[in-house]
């Protein structure tokens, strides 16, 4: 079959939706599938076909306009069989988002802004953006339309979210989590030495709620020091650099900015603090899972399902500060932190990249 897939940045170092492109395209070519990635930039990889379009590079929303219009020009002349959208594209026979309801991200994206003032301001631009216009527009066509045969959501709370946003029936909603590759993140063979090191992994650190975990840093730095808080991603480090020095945990800091490997960063830590303001189905929660660390999330995040008292600690918000370090405290103790990041990585063999591929590409199958 010929199976087409959207998606402007074809590389997974992109972000946690090109990475599941790239991974899904692979798997789905390696099944004998002739793959067409519809992109505005992309890596050549064997046995994946990239169809570039001339989008206009700016402003921002006259190249996501300009995206649409072109696959959609495309589609006219040359369709695959079946086409994969991602919330990025006017046609698609399946619909699967992985930036959630694009009303709801908007919301929450203006919550993450701490500063009363600074906060009005984001949610004066983002309300009167003429680029979340456009990107809501876009995203919501197919559904609006019923121009796709089947929708995907990646967690059961972004269904929840979906069903009530577009008055849908939750039958018309299939759920297929996210998938890892658990060979490429796996535990370490033996857990690191040295004090606590909590990882933060972010390409947005505010939207993923880098301030409140600082403040937790900060009360806990007032009774112990033996503990090292890791932040890997490309976010904007000169943020945060007066809140660090006014909590005095400098030597307790480390940026790492972004790294080609980042499972050797995930087996080199011992748990993942997420306290994320808003996300679909954390791909960094499931990595951190799958590489044996216990998880500190919220019940934003859709892969907050995944977890029990049994692999980590789901609080209500990024800024319950006491939730976040009364978690942070009980996870000092070493063979408590094993026991759930054993539980975790079992937990997380059950959700494959390759089950996640089977069951997107019999979705497929059925809507081509």
């Amino acid at each position: 079959m010929r199976i087409g897939l959207a998606i402007y940045n074809f590389d997974p170092k992109k972000g946690g939706a090109e990475r599941y492109t790239y991974d899904l395209a692979t798997r789905l070519a390696r099944q004998g599938h002739e793959v067409c990635i519809f992109c505005g930039q992309g890596m050549e990889t064997e046995g994946i076909k990239l169809i570039k379009l001339n989008t206009m590079p700016f402003p921002r929303w006259l190249r996501t306009l300009s995206f649409a219009l072109k696959h959609r020009a495309y589609m006219r002349v040359s369709p695959p069989d079946v086409m994969l959208g991602f919330g990025n594209t006017f046609e698609a026979d399946v619909y699967q988002s992985h930036g959630g309801v694009q009303r709801i991200w908007m919301e929450r994206e203006i919550a993450s802004y701490e500063n009363p003032k600074e906060r009005k301001y984001k949610a004066f631009l983002l309300r009167n953006s003429i680029n979340q216009r456009i990107q809501e527009w876009i995203a919501e066509y197919p559904i609006r339309t019923k121009r796709c045969s089947r929708i995907v959501a990646i967690s059961d709370m972004l269904k929840k979210h979906m069903t009530k946003h577009f008055n849908i029936s939750q039958d018309s909603i299939d759920v297929v989590y996210n998938g890892v590759d658990t060979q490429q993140f796996a535990p370490a063979s033996f857990p690191p030495d040295g004090p606590l090191r909590i990882l933060f992994s972010a390409g947005n650190f505010r939207l993923k709620g880098l301030l409140p975990l600082l403040l937790a840093a900060g009360e806990i730095y007032k009774d112990r020091r033996d503990f090292q808080l890791r932040i890997m991603g490309r976010g904007r480090r000169e943020r945060y650099e007066q809140l660090i020095r006014a909590l005095n945990i400098g030597d307790c800091v480390t940026f790492l900015g972004e790294q080609a490997y980042p499972e050797a960063v995930y087996r080199d830590a011992h748990i993942l603090a997420h306290p994320t303001f808003y996300d679909a189905c954390s791909l960094t929660t499931m990595e951190a899972m799958a590489s044996g660390l216990p998880v500190i999330t919220t019940r934003w995040n859709g892969a907050s399902a995944l977890i029990s008292e049994q692999e980590g600690y789901v609080i209500d918000e990024p800024f319950d500060i006491y939730g976040m370090v009364t978690a942070i405290e009980a996870l000092f103790d070493g063979n408590f932190r094993d026991r759930m990041g054993k539980n975790a990585r079992t937990k997380l063999e059950s959700y494959t990249m390759e089950k996640n591929a089977a069951a997107m590409e019999k979705i497929l199958l059925e809507a081509g």
